[in-house]
């Protein structure tokens, strides 16, 4: 299992930095997991690696980097057992790695709004900045910013 985290740590740190210098573009982890129909599976594992791609894609999203999210392979619910295939996540049976899954979304959602702030912000500043420069006189028009009383 330490080879496969191992693995997984350096196939995404190469992804992440490849998408983000190279071409670019923001990265999205699609369809992972870990299978309890592999041979000696332990819930643990699965929680292993979905702590890992979480680890790496918050690391790099509270930083702006390219890593914007992690899609696992699907989420079941009762009266869904026919399409289970051994990588879903039963929402009644599988509450550690449900807990996991709920941490990443309330972080990431975090990040989004401190980057929303931070946007608005610069937003504010950028209209107050164009709004003083119209009232200093000029050739912004007006009338220079004098107040014409009755």
């Amino acid at each position: 299992m330490q080879y496969q985290l191992s693995f997984l740590n350096n196939w995404l740190s190469a992804h992440f930095t490849d998408a983000q210098y190279a071409i670019r573009k923001p990265i999205l982890v699609a369809e992972f997991g870990k299978s309890f129909r592999g041979s000696g599976y332990e819930a643990y594992e699965r929680d292993e690696v979905f702590n890992a791609v979480y680890y790496k894609v918050y690391a790099s999203a509270k930083r702006g980097g390219a890593a914007g999210g992690a899609l696992f392979w699907q989420l079941l619910t009762g009266g869904m057992e026919s399409f289970q295939d051994g990588y879903g996540i039963m929402l009644g049976q599988s509450s550690s790695t449900a807990d996991l899954i709920a941490r990443q979304s309330r972080k990431l959602y975090l990040i989004r709004k401190i980057f929303a702030k931070v946007a608005n912000m610069r937003r504010w500043r950028r209209a107050r900045s164009r709004a003083g420069r119209g009232f200093s006189g000029g050739s912004g028009g007006g009338n220079g910013g004098s107040h014409v009383g009755n």
